[in-house]
């Protein structure tokens, strides 16, 4: 059975596939029409987010079986036709769930005590005490809205903490753990301190922190999103800074980047984005949220049984 990787994987993953009998090939750059003419008969394919996987592409492989995601989200995939031609699309989302909830923690830990801001003024030989006087998490109440693998284990991390977190997910109940606590989305509108977004990227949920989202919040409150740029409309966060109603922001995503999260787009900035990068309450980072040593491993590692488990039962 071929495995065809098209982008960089880790070496626990081709060294899983090989021990399970996979022939694995390396085809990193070559064009679509020249992957089908050469590898058609492929039955298994591992992907990233550098590649769309529409329903041409499936139409190129007609023996395909398994597509595996060497991350969390499958948004690249038509899922649709995949689902049609029967071909089992795999993610491993518990392998980078650690490293995006610490990352989430240490944006959210670094605004509430104005790391940023006081880093820039003792640079300009500035020594201010009582001005930058920070918060402590345990006063503070943690919305997180989506509980699936990163939700849960972001909740968990604070729960340990001794953090009171509130948890909303649209599709499931009975799921608290420890001290969460389920909660109804108009409960965490109420009483959140921090919000957190932990949602898929779906026609649902594009947009979702809008302006309506930031105003059905009681609370001023602190914004974070590992998940996916497109949920939160960076406009609406931007006025939500400027009335108040957003006190901090922690973006490991932009709504900005381009689909294979490479890099943002070519030409000036939109004047939202602009905007934040002008203020010591917002804190970017590149889409790495989930991208550290440990998680490259645990993901290439799990993606590799979850592919020889699908094969085995095909």
């Amino acid at each position: 059975m071929k495995a065809l990787l098209v982008d960089d994987t880790h070496p626990l993953l081709e060294e899983g596939l090989i021990a399970g009998g996979l022939q694995v090939i390396r085809e990193f750059e070559a064009p679509l029409a020249t992957l089908a003419q050469q590898h058609a008969d492929t039955e298994v394919i591992i992907i990233r987010s550098r590649l769309k996987v529409s329903a041409d592409f499936l139409k190129a492989f007609p023996q395909l079986k398994v597509i595996g995601r060497l991350g969390a989200g499958l948004e690249n995939i038509d899922l649709n036709e995949a689902a049609r031609r029967h071909i089992t699309c795999l993610r491993v989302p518990e392998g980078n769930a650690r490293a995006v909830a610490e990352h989430a923690l240490g944006m959210l830990l670094s605004l509430l005590n104005h790391l940023p801001r006081v880093h820039r003024e003792i640079k300009e030989g500035k020594w201010l005490r009582e001005s930058n006087k920070g918060r402590e998490l345990q006063a503070l109440k943690v919305g997180v809205i989506g509980y699936g693998i990163m939700g849960g284990t972001f909740a968990r991390l604070l729960d340990a903490m001794g953090v009171d977190v509130l948890a909303y997910d649209k599709y499931k109940s009975g799921y608290a753990e420890g001290g969460v606590v389920e909660c109804s989305l108009e409960r965490l509108y109420e009483e959140a301190d921090v919000i957190s977004l932990h949602l898929p990227l779906t026609a649902e949920t594009k947009g979702y922190a809008d302006s309506a989202f930031f105003n059905a919040c009681k609370n001023p409150i602190h914004i974070i999103n590992t998940a996916r740029g497109p949920i939160l409309d960076t406009a609406a966060l931007v006025s939500a800074l400027d009335s108040g109603k957003v006190l901090s922001a922690s973006l490991d995503v932009l709504e900005y980047e381009k689909s294979s999260f490479t890099s943002l787009f070519e030409g000036p900035l939109p004047p939202a984005l602009a905007s934040l990068l002008e203020r010591e309450n917002v804190l970017l980072s590149p889409h790495i949220a989930g991208w550290s040593k440990e998680s490259f491993e645990k993901m290439g590692a799990g993606l590799a049984q979850k592919v020889l488990t699908a094969i085995k039962t095909d």
